[in-house]
């Protein structure tokens, strides 16, 4: 208790009065939820019990209705004189008699059957144990096949008391299968009396099909949905005679119990009188109680948005005093997380103590801001100095370099080669002056490389080729000026300047990745020991690695920080390959430093 007293006295006041007020409202809440939901829900129950018992009443008497028609009919069939001389008759067969007979018989069942398309089979047996079949769906007219069913209640003499004189009715039970489906039929069956003599001269059995059970507890249905409502008919053990699903008939209800738990169901009976037979109902009571819920929900959700609009003006009359200084905090915690544009918002008209405060603190962030700017162009072009003092270390090399071939070119060729390879060096000249330390489209870089191996393969006697694969795909892509050149020179100088004939340069440049370009510069020379690579690509001690190398790899420092790599492979039988992966520059934004390396 002490520690919640403590907790209570550290926290702020508006939190105090704001946990206070919600507190209040969730325990009234509570209350009149709980209580009107409990008195709302038996209300509600009595109410559906008692208008839905009365619907499956009137389903109990209809289906009352349905047995009293099929037992009128049938009553009259037997009481029928041609009917009961017929039925004597199959005693007393006499050879060439036997067709008449059964003709006459069938003609009779067929009379009884022909507005009753429900009713299955009519079956007779006599005292003397003829038996004469008339099956809607297996008509044979001399010998019919008696049903098994019929055969058991036979057998066990059950319309052979009193109440089978008056006629009995027997609940659904399996009658024969066509294809996949099992027929269901119930029964009604009395002893056949010839009246005058008040002798019984057989017993008849009548079967209808399942199905008009099944129909007639539909009416009775609120909910087509089985997992919602379900009404089916039962005996007076409380085995399932009709359901709509007919794999239940014959079972106990209490195993149908066993698939829909009474805790979650509703369930209604009606007795039928005439048979002792019961019509079920079971509810779902989630489909009872929805409309409740609903309402509920909507009681619930009125009540949550008021709450929630009072407890709005608690905490804004509570917050009020108190919000400028959270304000001046939050932006602290923002300039000290980098953001220093973080302004605090002054709504017009204060004039407060706070409000001075915050007015005070956006002027320092002003001035703040305005010496990072400075300190920010400064530091900019200083880098472009930089990067333009590197880039001058390499075209004196280059030019010293191509000064020299020429030299030699003017001593041992004629004048025309010489030509060329003038031509050729001022193109890389203007090339170089002209787009100083901007970025170019990888296609004009290539001209560039292919008119810089062509003055060094001269140079070298004829004694490497070079080819350069560029996948079309990149070509419109942009990447500094000579960014590469270096590597080429350290390729031809130290790879395969001390080959004779028979040297190869490879230049390959493709998609690397789906923001990357690789740039591949493969050389068949003398190679690189460990010692080498790890001098030049990783410590990058100029004593080891070259003017060029050391620029370029400086550059790409510059350009593309963290965002590149470079890997360098050598054999022990020489050659080497050496390949640069970049991310891809945008085609159509036009950069100057190479600061902004935003992929395509």
């Amino acid at each position: 208790m002490n520690k919640v007293l403590r907790l209570w006295k550290r926290q702020t006041f508006a939190k105090q009065l704001t946990l206070v007020f919600m507190g209040v409202f969730l325990l009234q809440l509570f209350i009149v939820e709980g209580i009107g939901s409990n008195y709302l829900k038996e209300v509600m129950k009595e109410k559906i019990e008692e208008s839905y018992q009365i619907a499956l009443k009137q389903t109990a008497l209809s289906t009352e209705s349905s047995l009293q028609m099929y037992k009128n009919g049938i009553d009259e069939m037997f009481r029928d004189p041609d009917f009961i001389l017929t039925v004597e008759a199959l005693d007393d067969i006499e050879q060439g008699d036997e067709w008449k007979i059964k003709s006459d018989l069938e003609q009779i069942m067929k009379e009884f059957m022909a507005y009753r398309s429900e009713v299955r089979s009519v079956c007779v047996r006599t005292k003397n144990g003829s038996t004469y079949t008339y099956d809607r769906q297996k008509v044979e007219l001399l010998n019919p096949e008696t049903a098994q069913l019929h055969e058991d209640y036979f057998k066990s003499c059950i319309f052979e008391d009193n109440q089978g004189l008056k006629g009995k009715w027997v609940p659904t039970a399996y009658y024969d299968t066509n294809g996949t489906r099992k027929n269901y039929v119930y029964s009604y069956g009395k002893q056949i009396m010839e009246w005058y003599t008040t002798r019984q001269i057989g017993v008849g059995i009548i079967s209808i099909d399942e199905e008009v059970l099944h129909n007639i507890c539909q009416d009775a249905v609120i909910n087509k949905g089985s997992q919602i409502n379900s009404v089916m008919m039962t005996d007076q053990a409380g085995t399932i005679i009709s359901h709509p699903n007919k794999s239940y008939i014959g079972k106990n209800l209490e195993t149908y119990q066993e698939d829909f738990p009474l805790e979650d169901y509703l369930v209604i009976r009606e007795t039928i009188t005439d048979t002792g037979w019961r019509l079920v109902s079971v509810l779902s009571k989630d489909y009872i109680y929805h409309r409740l819920y609903e309402v509920q929900n909507l009681i619930l959700i009125i009540s949550l948005l008021l709450g929630v609009v009072v407890l709005f003006i608690v905490f804004y009359v509570s917050k009020k005093m108190s919000k400028y200084i959270t304000d001046i905090v939050d932006t602290m915690n923002k300039v000290q997380r980098g953001k220093l544009s973080a302004k605090v918002g002054i709504p017009q008209g204060e004039k407060n103590e706070i409000s001075q405060i915050a007015i005070h603190f956006n002027i320092m962030m002003n001035t703040v801001n305005d010496q990072v700017r400075v300190i920010k162009e400064s530091g900019e072009k200083q880098r472009e100095a930089e990067i333009r003092a590197l880039e001058a270390q390499i075209n004196p090399h280059f030019i010293y370099n191509t000064l020299d071939s020429i030299n030699w070119l003017a001593i041992e060729n004629d004048e025309k080669e010489i030509s060329n390879m003038l031509s050729k060096f001022g193109q890389i000249l203007r090339y170089q002056i002209q787009k100083s330390n901007k970025v170019v489209l990888i296609e004009e870089e290539l001209v560039y490389l292919e008119q810089y191996l062509f003055l060094q393969k001269v140079r070298f006697m004829d004694s490497f080729e070079y080819n350069i694969e560029c996948q079309e795909s990149v070509k419109k892509y942009q990447i500094h000026k000579m960014i590469f050149q270096p590597f080429v020179e350290n390729a031809v100088i130290h790879g395969i300047g001390d080959i004779e004939y028979g040297g190869l340069i490879q230049i390959t440049i493709r998609e690397y990745d789906q923001n990357h370009l690789s740039f591949i510069i493969d050389d068949n020379g003398q190679g690189m020991t460990e010692e080498q690579i790890e001098g030049v690509f990783v410590t990058r001690d100029n004593r080891t690695s070259s003017i060029g190398v050391s620029n370029v790899l400086a550059r790409l420092d510059l350009y593309y920080g963290d965002d590149y790599k470079i890997h360098v492979k050598s054999g022990e039988r020489g050659g080497t390959i050496i390949e640069t992966i970049i991310p891809k520059w945008c085609k159509s934004k036009e950069m100057g430093d190479g600061n902004e390396n935003t992929g395509c």
